[in-house]
């Protein structure tokens, strides 16, 4: 009987240190709030105490800061980006970079389960944030003021980083921003979900060029004037890294903006290596409306972020009464949309844009034609866009130069014309039949298609494939002035032809 007793008093005590040490760790796990709103954390996220100071996980910071970080873990380097001078820290080194400047950290910063933290003053400090720390609840407090310059770099004298109140309440310190700590993984397949093949800026507008899907989630950072693209189960197209700049190493780049606009960067990194999440910060001068929406059209879908969303395109003025045919040349894609990438990397934008400037020097030469093209350089129209110009120019004719790819079927070649309306059709015939002389590839027929520049245009429209730049022989083919000339000199044949032109 006694030897019962004794059981259930130990079963009673092993349930009692059971829940006890479930309770302990259960109020030992911190909670992070940014401006009264709890933070999300995963089990890794935690944050801990190390020489007196709080150590606080970057990456769940920055991400709620509308910041991008990104990781190189050859140099257990972590960079943080940002529009007033870029923060650099390294695994276990005091010495943090704030721009040209050097600071001294109470703490270096250290890896938990892959995921960095650094101290949490150095955070206040660095984003201009009033921070707490109640070390009885283990609540971490960020507010976020409203300074005119976000992220002025702390003094880089040691005395700007307090030292640390006496134990048992230690004094806050890390760095707002998301959190490295990972490795990278190699690219998904499209159908797993997005890759991204370009990003650029043209005229007031971001432009995302991918394949594949993506469900974006955009939005403008608090006080920081900055718009925020995130981009779930979303990687760069193994061509981007040769197509514009990018650290495969860091999985990263940026590019600067000089165009007059409220745009400063834009800068793109992998941040969350487990989610597969790209992220894309725009960096402003000031606070700006915008409007986002994606394009589907042809070999390229685009997802934009337009800063001048009531802008309507005005083309070159032309003059309706002077009884020449008003004929536009749409040069397919540009900018930070390439279109098709040819089976040696060269890009769809590049060789539209060639033919067409050829097209239009051409029939300049036709007194009976005036010419409008929808881009003259390495610019990104949306599709509507350049259908208003055809529209308000009350063009004749509406001609859209692409060059076609066939992903993993590199020996599909050949040219091919299409058309939406009857009108179009029409067109198409007349423009195919001069192509596919001058190419001299395999006819691959007229064919109808809904594309939203041949929909859109109130005039005959058709678009011309002239030929596969993902087959090698096609593609390098496409390259050459002479061929170039050529279907140059065909394009303006097929319009004398259409227009009953001498």
């Amino acid at each position: 009987m006694k030897q019962i007793g004794f059981f259930v008093l130990l079963a009673a005590l092993f349930f009692c240190f059971s829940f006890a040490g479930q309770a302990s760790a259960q109020s030992s796990r911190a909670t992070i709030i940014l401006d009264g709103q709890s933070l999300s954390l995963q089990k890794k996220d935690k944050v801990e105490i190390v020489k007196g100071s709080v150590m606080v996980p970057i990456r769940v910071i920055a991400e709620n800061l509308g910041l991008l970080v990104t990781w190189n873990p050859s140099d257990k380097l972590v960079k943080i980006w940002s529009g007033s001078g870029d923060i650099k820290l390294t695994i276990g080194s005091s010495t943090a970079s704030v721009g040209d400047a050097k600071v001294k950290l109470n703490a270096p910063p250290v890896i938990r389960s892959g995921t960095t933290l650094v101290p949490l003053r150095f955070v206040g400090e660095s984003a201009g944030l009033d921070i707490g720390w109640d070390n009885a609840k283990k609540v971490v407090t960020l507010t976020t003021s409203q300074p005119s310059e976000p992220w002025l770099p702390p003094s880089p004298t040691p005395s700007a980083t307090p030292s640390p109140s006496p134990a048992p309440t230690p004094s806050p310190e890390p760095t707002p921003t998301p959190a490295p700590g990972t490795s990278p993984t190699p690219s998904p397949s499209p159908a797993a979900g997005g890759q991204i093949k370009g990003i650029g800026w043209s005229d007031g507008r971001l432009a995302i060029s991918f394949i594949g899907s993506l469900i974006p989630k955009t939005y403008a950072a608090a006080n920081l004037s900055r718009i925020v693209v995130e981009l779930p189960n979303t990687s760069f197209d193994p061509a981007f890294s040769t197509l514009q700049s990018y650290d495969t190493a860091t999985q990263s780049g940026e590019f600067a903006i000089s165009d007059g606009s409220n745009a400063t960067h834009v800068k793109y990194a992998v941040t969350d290596d487990a989610s597969k999440t790209v992220t894309i910060t725009l960096d402003l001068t000031a606070d700006m409306p915008y409007s986002a929406y994606q394009e589907t059209d042809v070999e390229s879908n685009v997802y934009v972020v337009d800063l001048k969303p009531t802008a309507t395109p005005t083309p070159p003025p032309v003059n309706p009464n002077n009884g020449k045919k008003i004929v536009v040349i749409d040069p397919g894609h540009g900018d930070g949309d390439p279109g098709g990438i040819g089976a040696t990397k060269k890009q769809e934008k590049s060789f539209n844009l060639s033919l067409a400037l050829k097209v239009e020097k051409l029939l300049k030469k036709q007194s009976a034609f005036q010419v409008v093209l929808t881009r003259h350089d390495d610019t990104f129209i949306p599709l509507s866009d350049r259908a208003t110009i055809a529209n308000k120019a009350d063009a004749d004719a509406f001609v859209s130069i692409h060059a076609n790819i066939a992903p993993g079927k590199p020996t599909v070649r050949g040219t091919e014309t299409y058309y939406y309306t009857g009108s179009g059709k029409t067109l198409a015939n007349v423009m195919h039949k001069h192509l596919v002389q001058a190419t001299g590839f395999n006819d691959r027929k007229v064919k109808y298609a809904s594309y939203k520049v041949l929909r859109e245009t109130d005039m005959p429209a058709t678009l011309l494939e002239v030929g596969f730049l993902s087959n090698a022989t096609e593609e390098s083919i496409l390259f050459s002035d002479s061929f170039q000339n050529r279907v140059a000199q065909a394009i303006v044949d097929g319009l004398k032809d259409y227009f009953g032109v001498k």
